[in-house]
């Protein structure tokens, strides 16, 4: 089956620093199937591609922060399920406050893993990969 070629998304890392778990980054779940996974969206005419990363850290995780364009990453990637290629633009976001209440909070989970222990939770390994080496 030949690969499908995919659009650019662009993700936030939302991170923080815990003073005894040390560097963690926010997941959330996926809404059809519940995968863990970075809040992710489409780029926007009208808005910075770091500015669609805060965007989506807040509707789909429920942080607010702001992203590092200097520190910013491409990542690709191919789903095997659907042979679909993947470019992601990634954004670390320090994360400054965690909401109660957000957008999608109906709609998927929120947690906070150590980065060293990312690649027990997020579905897609050489992501996992990635996002620890740029980060520790």
């Amino acid at each position: 089956m030949a690969k499908k070629k995919g659009r650019l998304k662009i993700a936030a890392l939302p991170i923080r620093y815990h003073k005894k778990k040390g560097l963690q980054i926010c997941l959330i779940t996926s809404r059809k199937r519940g995968y863990w996974i970075v809040p992710t969206g489409k780029p926007e005419k009208k808005l910075s591609d770091a500015d669609v990363a805060q965007l989506e850290a807040y509707e789909e995780a429920g942080v607010l922060g702001r992203a590092s364009r200097k520190q910013s990453f491409r990542h690709s990637t191919c789903s095997l399920r659907k042979q679909l290629h993947r470019n992601l633009k990634l954004y670390p976001l320090k994360v400054r406050k965690e909401l109660k209440r957000w957008p999608e909070a109906g709609q998927r989970r929120r947690k906070w893993i150590k980065v060293s222990k990312l690649a027990l939770h997020l579905g897609d390994a050489s992501l996992a990969k990635k996002i620890s080496d740029q980060l520790l």
